[in-house]
């Protein structure tokens, strides 16, 4: 079940679910938008293939704090933002993160993207920007819509997962360790 705003805001009254900071205009009809936080990663291309099993994600991101006057986003470029709200979801509620139109409409594409129940801590989002022409954001602007859905129970394990706890933009973790026992 999709929750409403009434739903929403008794679940942040009572501290089982928590959005910090919160501010007035985050909470929404159905759902709550977040902000863009302090720092991006930009890809770092270098022109050679990225082994998605065993490449250090550190060498092919550039990450940077967002100045007060923005930071510019080159044409055709997709980065990671990060948001600038910590979220704590209780073991029964997941979400689910979408782009705001506003945002969408002005060019921006990003893949719908999971909260697992039990996940606490800020969210990184791949986001990118599908015009020719660089453009410029800010920290602070309203950017990510997120639903929460409340489950038909309580999950047996809340997420623990490598990216639980987050602070910042987190990279992607090398997926060598899922390939191990596989045989081809």
């Amino acid at each position: 079940m999709l929750l409403s705003d009434t739903a929403i805001r008794r679940l942040l009254d009572s501290g089982e679910l928590r959005i910090d900071p919160l501010y007035p205009d985050t909470v929404r009809e159905n759902g709550v938008d977040l902000r863009i936080g302090e720092e991006v990663a930009f890809p770092v291309v270098r022109g050679e293939v990225i082994d998605l099993a065993n490449s250090n994600p550190s060498q092919h991101f550039s990450i940077r704090k967002i100045p007060r006057e923005g930071i510019i986003i080159p044409g055709n470029t997709s980065v990671l933002l990060v948001t600038e709200e910590t979220v704590s979801l209780p073991s029964y509620v997941a979400g689910l993160c979408g782009l705001r139109s506003t945002i969408a409409r002005w060019g921006f594409l990003a893949a719908p993207t999971l909260i697992d129940a039990g996940f606490e801590g800020q969210l990184t989002i791949e986001v990118a920007w599908t015009r020719p022409a660089p453009v410029r954001i800010y920290r602070g602007i309203r950017f990510l819509h997120v639903v929460f859905f409340k489950l038909d129970e309580r999950v047996s394990k809340p997420y623990s997962g490598y990216y639980q706890g987050q602070r910042g933009v987190s990279l992607p973790k090398s997926l060598g360790g899922e390939l191990e026992g596989l045989e081809c």
